[in-house]
């Protein structure tokens, strides 16, 4: 179905926060990256196009005109407004820097209909000197901040859409339902019912492979694979040996009994083990994990016919890193990334459509590289083992606390004890919840945790590992969410 828009990426927090305010709305949107192609974008035949861009005074300057004379109706938000303005031969001005809530006045047209007046958190404002073929339709006291084309649908807005924001909604639906001419269809079960067949189309007969993690993104990506194909999707879940205690079972006891999917198990605990033998860079340890995965893999299927691939990756991860190095091999294969285009707080509400178990839905995120990255230092068995349990005390301590739900993650890390004897370690534990910042990006901040709790958890910790010296608890805050 083509009744749909089209954001292009320039600032991922603002193009996550639009996809999601349209998608509430029951508009489809997909997603691409800034610099696709028009042959890209015409191949999604969208109704309309949203440029998300950013807050700052710097802005892209890689948009293809082309797209400007597509006959596709385009909405230009934050420092893109600027690029659409030099593309449409008017000059953007000196930025100004206010970085406070201003009253910006919406002159009449297609995007502000309903809309007079609007306070908007202003950060960097770009000006604009306009061409004779644009009218201004937003001012800033006597700045042009937004325009719109005399014969074209194109309009620009140099402020951005922010979270709590009805105003940012009108303006999103004026441009999606009036100048566009979307519908409103889109729903997780819509969602699920789309993807169905669209992996049944691309499958036809054939066998798919997809590589369980134990995360919600690979499970989730499984589980709808499983729907469409049924016993012609294959699964394969390695035990790394880095993964949480019981993990394993509890990953097979709902994919493989509850969910019926063909799993097989790869114990590989060993070759992990030694790829990170005396590795400490956590980029170093990031790529044996990685290469020893794709290893294992591509024996276990070395001697297996397949037609396709089933990727669990999510938005975040294809504008990143594109859809290529799938750690199962693909070469001459078709991929398939059923959650390319979600967000990873949306995943969650397909997994409660698809009525996964609460335990699944609601778990908290958990790294690809399991507990390696959460070891300071050389990853050995001993400081696994360690970690591993008390992981599991602090889940169960926050569990047992009804302290869940008000955690964005909560874990432990380990550090070595530098001039002391080698199995002696420190423990440090870490509670976060999410906050954005007003330049749009996120933080994340430590949990100000009951005083009570943490002196019973490190009573338990010291008690059951006297390998651990001290325990500490964590209160940096840091603008991103990499544990």
């Amino acid at each position: 179905m083509n009744d749909t828009l089209l954001i292009l990426d320039y600032n991922y927090k603002y193009t996550e926060d639009i996809a999601k305010k349209l998608r509430i709305e029951g508009i489809a949107c997909h997603v691409l990256p800034g610099d696709a192609t028009p042959s890209e974008v015409q191949a999604l035949a969208p109704l309309g196009i949203i440029l998300a861009g950013g807050t700052s005074e710097n802005y892209p300057l890689s948009i293809d005109g082309r797209l400007m004379h597509s006959g596709i109706p385009v909405l230009a938000l934050g420092n893109t407004a600027a690029s659409l303005c030099l593309l449409l031969n008017g000059k953007p001005e000196a930025p100004l820097q206010l970085n406070s809530v201003e009253e910006v006045e919406l002159l009449p047209s297609p995007v502000t209909e309903g809309l007079s007046t609007s306070d908007r958190m202003i950060h960097a404002c770009i000006p604009f000197n306009l061409s004779g073929e644009l009218s201004p339709i937003a001012m800033l006291n006597e700045h042009i901040i937004g325009f719109k084309h005399q014969e074209l649908n194109l309009y620009a807005l140099g402020f951005q859409i922010e979270s709590n924001d009805p105003d940012g909604t009108a303006i999103l639906l004026n441009f999606a339902l009036n100048v566009c001419g979307t519908s409103r269809w889109w729903d997780e079960f819509a969602f699920i019912s789309n993807t169905r067949s669209h992996i049944q189309k691309e499958v036809g007969e054939g066998l798919a492979i997809c590589a369980l993690t134990g995360g919600l993104d690979s499970g989730v990506s499984a589980t709808l694979a499983h729907r469409a194909l049924g016993e012609r999707l294959r699964c394969i879940f390695v035990d790394t040996g880095l993964l949480r205690q019981g993990e394993v079972e509890f990953v097979l006891s709902h994919y493989r009994d509850k969910e019926n999917l063909s799993i097989t198990l790869i114990n590989a605990q060993d070759e992990f083990l030694s790829s990170l033998k005396g590795l400490i860079d956590p980029v170093e340890k990031q790529k044996a994990i990685s290469d020893t995965m794709k290893k294992v893999l591509a024996d276990v299927l070395h001697d297996t016919e397949y037609d396709a691939v089933i990727r669990g990756i999510t938005c975040e991860e294809v504008l990143k890193h594109g859809l290529h190095d799938a750690i199962v091999p693909s070469k001459g294969k078709t991929v398939i990334a059923p959650l390319k285009e979600m967000f990873k707080t949306e995943v969650r509400y397909i997994a409660e459509k698809l009525g996964m178990a609460k335990e699944i839905t609601s778990a908290q995120p958990f790294p690809g590289t399991g507990l390696a990255l959460r070891i300071y230092g050389e990853v050995t068995k001993t400081r696994l083992d360690i970690l591993k349990t008390v992981d599991k005390m602090f889940v169960e301590e926050i569990s047992n606390r009804d302290l869940t739900r008000k955690l964005f993650k909560f874990f432990a890390c380990l550090y070595p004890v530098q001039g002391s004897r080698s199995d002696e370690v420190l423990i440090a534990l870490r509670a976060v919840t999410v906050a954005d910042t007003r330049e749009g990006a996120s933080i994340l901040l430590p949990s100000r945790m009951p005083f009570d709790v943490l002196e019973n958890l490190s009573s338990k910790i010291k008690d059951c590992c006297p390998q651990v010296s001290r325990v500490t608890y964590d209160f940096t805050s840091i603008k991103n969410t990499a544990n």
